[in-house]
Order: C-alpha cells, then structure tokens, then sequence
C-alpha cells in the first residue's frame, strides 16, 4: 500500500459512521452515506441560489413516499436575512404555514406546537453548534469568517427544532432532490409563474421509469386551506368528578381557562428540548388564579383542560355556572365535563382576569409573546 492509500485509509478510518448519536439517544442516528448525500444537496441549492427567483410563499409540493403525507416546500431568503429551505409535512403544518403568510399574530409557542417538519438552514459558524461542525468537517467544509454552511433539523409537535434522525434526513434529501430540480428548470424559464392562480402550486412526482427517484414531472395542483378535524370531547377518570359532585358544592360564579405551548424549553443538554406547556385557570371575577397544570408535549389537550378544571373547582369549593375558553376546539373538548357538571361553556374573545395572569407568566419565563410572523 502507497503512503497516500495509507493515508486515505487512515482518514476513512477516522471519518465518524453516524452523527448526532448522544442528541439522539434512543433513535437511528445519521449515517454517514445520506449526511454526505444531504451536505452535497445542500451545498448545490446554496450554490443555486433560489431565494434571488423565488419568494418564501412559493410553495412546491412533493409527496413523502413512505408516509403518503403532502409535503409543502419552501424557500426563505427573498428577504436577505434567513436562507432556508423548510418541509412542512401534512396538512396541519399547512394550515399553519398559511396562516403565518397571512401575517396573522403567532407566538413561539404556537409555531412549535404545530409544526411537523425538516429543514436546512445556512447560518455562519456562529450559530453552528459541535455535533454540526462535526458533520462538516467530516466533509471537508472549509470555515470562512461569514462564510454560511448547512445544518440540518427536524420540528416535531411540541419540541424545539432538534437534530435529524436517519428517517428525516432520508426525506430531507428527496425533497432537496426535487426542489433542485425544479429551481434549475425554474431559473431557465422566466416567463412561467406556477403560482399565479389561486391556491395553485407546482406538485412534483417522481418518474416511476426512474429507480433513482431523482428526476420528476411537475403537476400543477389545487391546494385551498385544510379543514380542521373535529376533535373528540376529552374523557377522564370519572371517580374525581364524582368525588366533586358528592360533595354538593355550591354554584356560582364563572371560571376561565386557557391551554397554551410557550417558547420556554426544558430538557437535559443532549435531550431534545420540549416546549413548556401549561393550562391556567383564574376565577373570572376575583381574578383568583388557581394551580396551573403542567403538560407533556404528547398529552390529551382535552385532559389537560378537564384536570386543571378539577382542580380549581376542588380548592375553589364551588362548581362554576360557566367556564369561559378562547377556543371553540376547547368548548367541544369540555363537553362531557360540562355535561356532568351541568353547566355552560362559552367561547369568548375575551379572557380579562385570565389574559392578565397569563400575561404576567409569560414575562415571568422569558417568553416574548405574539409575533405578526416568525
């Protein structure tokens, strides 16, 4: 063996076989095969630089080929300060990407809860944390003052942006694939505007004569705003209620409460950081705020909603004739704790005794509020 195949060999040795291993405890980790796969793409669509043609609501639909779900991308830079290439996954995420294009006011905490999705942004070193600059040392990234590089993430409902595993990268990858694709055909042909019609965007599919699944025709489709799914009223253990009720506490009075994701974070320092969530509630005239609940980013809303209620009503000492909520989804979730207790839920745009507390709980932990976009 020649000193350079030594060498070669050596360096091969060395190269890391999976990445973000400690931060994803639990799940498949990055290979090297499709962190190199992603890097190439990645550098390819920075090269291109589609931000110059294409505005952040320009959306290109593909389809996840495992999941069957509709994938919307978007490319962010039209604006000069984030350079971006985001996959919001389902109709959900949609729903939500519309109403943030629409500028209607979000919080942090409202985008995380959301959001289902992956994404590459370019940011200087930096923002560049030690398991991404190992990534990109890995393949030879040279570091320049201001000089951007890729980092890849996933959103999941409820969670701070974290690392990819190897499923998310997988599909980072395909989209990166047809987005370059498009963006090559699209900077060749000027006279072409996919999305001059309504609600009309570019759906790429793949060419099933392609093994590869990297070359694709392009569909324009019909894609109007998502309706949202009914929820189901929350059930609870019946024996807390029933406890309540036999105590034959007196009615009166009014109860508000509120469910809501924040931008605080929690979680240990290679853990995936979950959004702190919380239902408040406060007695509509005294302005009294009862013990808050604290949630898991996978728990039953509804049952949260139900056991805060409980609660306030147990240390109240009283049964509310009404509980007033700022959503119409929480109305129908509180229908059997409504039913039992045999009073009115009222949907309100107004929240005073409750809006006051949570205002007050927000600054408390840091948390910025309403944003008319992220």
């Amino acid at each position: 063996m020649s000193n350079s195949e030594s060498t070669g060999a050596v360096a091969r040795a060395k190269e890391p076989r999976r990445f973000f291993e400690k931060q994803l405890a639990g799940e498949q980790p990055l290979s090297f095969e499709t962190a190199g796969q992603l890097y190439r793409l990645s550098k390819e669509l920075l090269a291109l630089q589609p931000w110059d043609f294409l505005d952040d609501q320009d959306l290109i639909l593909m389809q996840d080929g495992e999941a069957g779900e509709i994938c919307y991308c978007s490319i962010m830079g039209a604006l000069g300060e984030v350079f971006s290439f985001h996959v919001y996954i389902g109709a959900g995420s949609y729903r939500f990407f519309r109403r943030i294009a629409a500028g209607k006011p979000i919080t942090a905490g409202d985008f995380f809860a959301s959001i289902h999705g992956v994404s590459v942004e370019f940011v200087t070193v930096t923002e560049q944390t030690p398991p991404d600059r190992e990534l990109l040392e890995a393949f030879g990234h040279v570091k320049k003052r201001g000089m951007r590089a890729p980092i890849f993430r996933a959103l999941r409902p409820g969670y701070h942006p974290w690392y990819v595993t190897e499923s998310e990268a997988r599909l980072l990858a395909y989209c990166l694939e047809g987005a370059l694709e498009f963006c090559r055909d699209a900077a060749e042909m000027d006279d072409v505007d996919y999305w001059e019609d309504e609600d009309v965007f570019p759906f790429l599919v793949s060419n099933p004569t392609d093994k590869s699944r990297e070359h694709f025709e392009i569909r324009p489709v019909k894609a109007p705003e998502p309706p949202v799914s009914a929820p189901q009223p929350a059930e609870f253990d019946e024996s807390l209620l029933t406890n309540i009720l036999h105590e034959n506490l007196p009615r009166k009075g009014a109860l508000e409460a509120d469910h809501f994701f924040t931008g605080a974070m929690v979680g240990e320092k290679n853990e995936r950081k979950a959004c702190i969530r919380f239902v408040l509630v406060s007695d509509a005239d005294s302005g009294f705020a009862f013990q808050p609940v604290l949630g898991q980013p996978g728990d039953s809303t509804g049952q949260l909603l139900v056991q805060a209620l409980l609660g306030a009503i147990r240390d109240g000492r009283c049964i509310p004739r009404e509980i007033r909520v700022p959503q119409k989804e929480f109305k129908i979730l509180l229908n059997i704790l409504s039913e039992r207790l045999e009073c009115d839920v009222r949907v309100m745009k107004s929240l005073p005794a409750l809006n006051q507390l949570k205002g007050h709980f927000l600054a408390m932990i840091g948390d910025p509020g309403e944003f008319s976009h992220l």
